[in-house]
């Protein structure tokens, strides 16, 4: 080689050392700085060394990423917190896309020396984690749904509006979350699913268009002949309701429930009643009282006519009903079957002479007389006299209390319970309730007698054959020096040829004490009487003999002697 050509070579060789030097170095100084014009988010860090950016990165902006994102829609929301939730920011793997770190690529080393610029803070998310924060919030958006309501109320549609179920849409609130994240905001709008109810205003519009307006705007006419009732629009709504079916809301009438309802309504058709075959007073005879074939309205055609105007309009709403025949449940024919009534029973007592007793006992008997007592009907004497008042007819007259004889209205009555008691024992009817007087009475047959009080005490026997009974009830008026006599028949059919008493029985005798009353105006001396016990049998008889036999007894109290001062 020519010693010019080594010249050269050297100058060359010299050259690359020079320029390889500067490129190792160059390597060095780009890889240990960050590009001199990069920032993050607005936070410069260009000319420094990674891990110094990655701190200032750390510092300046992990109090935004650390900020907590609002989950909301509309007035609800709910708070999610970015460290629980997965939510991180990676500074390292920023800083390294801003240009922090050792590249031999030329251009990557001039990049570093001279340029650089704004990068996005790198962003992570756990989507799992993520995920379960979301769904942990979903009871701050869930709304319970509510059914559409319709009713009536005193006769008005009275209806309520529905309310949609809303529950949060997790995966979609989650994706919401976690782009609001990665892209520095803090609010996301949370994603809502809505559920109709089961019942929705929909369903109620056509209901109360349909059945329920119609139902209320009038009353419904139902008519017979020239006669007509009124069916009111409250007592339609009473009987109506609402149901689900098959999607739908449906009003029904319960015409049924309506036919009930309605009974005094249906007054208005003046439908005539059907009357049993009964039985009368004629003079002293029976005669039997015919029946009366009734009319009764249709359950069925009152139903169906109800039905069908209910939801009608106009001339609609008033229609026809029919009226089927009533038959008597016991006729005339069967009355009539019995033939002639006879008497079974019959008792009378007699009275001394006192205007009170005339009164009270003739009004006993005007009440009792003419009384008809069915097969298994039970008389009450109590319900046939009622209260004895002055308005009822009756007067003052002498009672037992508490040993003495006071004067109350209506004194004496125990005189027709007696007897009437005697007419129902010799007909051979079942003794439902009686009760002999404390103290006994010479003019009562002894224990087989019976006091009454009314609202606590009464005389009360039933029928409990198969004949219908008439009872007759009548007085002779006592007068001045002439006693009255009380007289109870009971007509029917026997059912025994006869029905007797044994004689009665007094035993076991004794006496009261003296009682001296001080003070008291209303106080009247009384002789003492005697107390004892009273014993007999009732028979029943047939074919000559006894097949029945009921005895009784009942002991007497001890009258004491009342001196008055």
């Amino acid at each position: 080689m020519s010693k010019t050509k080594k010249i050269v070579a050297g100058v060359l060789g010299g050259v690359v050392v020079v320029l390889g030097g500067a490129y190792v170095v160059s390597y060095f100084v780009a890889g240990n700085q960050v590009p001199a014009k990069a920032s993050v988010d607005g936070v410069s860090i260009g000319g420094m060394a990674p891990e110094l950016a990655v701190e200032k990165l750390r510092t300046e902006l992990g109090p935004k990423v650390d900020e907590a994102i609002t989950l909301s829609a509309g007035d609800r929301s709910a708070t999610i917190t970015p460290a629980d939730a997965g939510l991180t920011a990676n500074y390292d793997e920023t800083v390294a896309h801003a240009g922090g770190g050792f590249s031999w690529n030329p251009a990557d080393i001039l990049h570093s020396l001279t340029g650089g610029g704004e990068v996005d803070l790198v962003r992570e998310v756990d989507e799992v984690k993520l995920k379960s924060a979301v769904e942990s919030q979903a009871a701050a958006f869930a709304v319970e749904g509510v059914d559409a309501t319709v009713k009536f109320d005193a006769g008005k549609v009275v209806r309520t509006e529905a309310t949609n179920a809303e529950a949060l849409n997790v995966d979609k609130s989650t994706e919401a979350v976690s782009s609001a994240f990665t892209q520095g905001q803090g609010h996301a709008i949370a994603a809502i699913d809505s559920t109709d109810p089961a019942v929705t205003d929909a369903m109620v519009d056509e209901v109360v268009t349909t059945f329920a307006d119609p139902l209320v705007s009038g009353p419904v006419v139902l008519t017979h002949n020239d006669t007509r009732m009124e069916i009111s629009p409250a007592a339609l709504a009473e009987a109506a309701t609402f149901t689900q079916k098959d999607g739908k809301l449906v009003g029904s009438l319960d015409a049924e429930k309506l036919f009930e309802s309605t009974a005094e309504a249906q007054k208005a058709l003046k439908l005539r009643s059907a009357k049993d075959a009964s039985f009368a007073l004629n003079g002293a005879a029976v005669k039997v009282v015919p029946a009366v074939v009734g009319e009764e309205l249709s359950k069925e055609s009152f139903v169906e006519s109800v039905q069908k105007a209910a939801t009608a309009t106009g001339a609609g709403r008033t229609t026809p009903v029919k009226v089927e025949t009533k038959q008597p449940g016991y006729t005339t024919e069967k009355a009539n079957s019995l033939g002639a009534f006879t008497i079974i029973g019959k008792f009378h007592t007699n009275y001394p002479h006192a205007a009170y007793r005339n009164t009270n006992l003739g009004r006993a008997a005007e009440l009792v007389n003419g009384t008809v007592l069915m097969p298994g009907e039970i008389f009450s004497l109590n319900d046939a006299l009622g209260e004895r008042t002055t308005a009822n007819g009756f007067v003052d007259g002498y009672v037992i209390n508490g040993g003495r004889l006071v004067k109350e209205s209506g004194g004496g009555i125990s005189q027709a319970a007696t007897t009437l008691f005697n007419a129902g024992f010799f007909a051979g009817y079942k003794d439902i309730e009686h009760k002999p007087h404390s103290l006994y009475f010479p003019r009562y047959p002894a224990g087989r007698e019976s006091t009454i009080y009314y609202g606590s005490l009464d005389m009360r026997f039933q029928n409990d054959t198969e004949y219908p009974a008439v009872i007759r009830g009548y007085i002779d008026k006592s007068a001045s020096g002439k006693q009255g006599t009380l007289t109870f028949e009971i007509w029917s059919k026997p059912t025994w040829e006869k029905v007797t008493s044994t004689d009665i029985v007094k035993s076991d005798y004794y006496s009261g004490s003296t009682r001296t009353i001080k003070g008291d105006a209303s106080c009247e001396a009384q002789a003492p009487i005697q107390g004892f016990t009273a014993s007999w049998t009732r028979q029943f008889w047939k074919g000559g003999k006894v097949v029945k036999s009921e005895p009784a007894s009942w002991k007497y109290n001890a009258g004491d002697r009342i001196v008055c001062e």
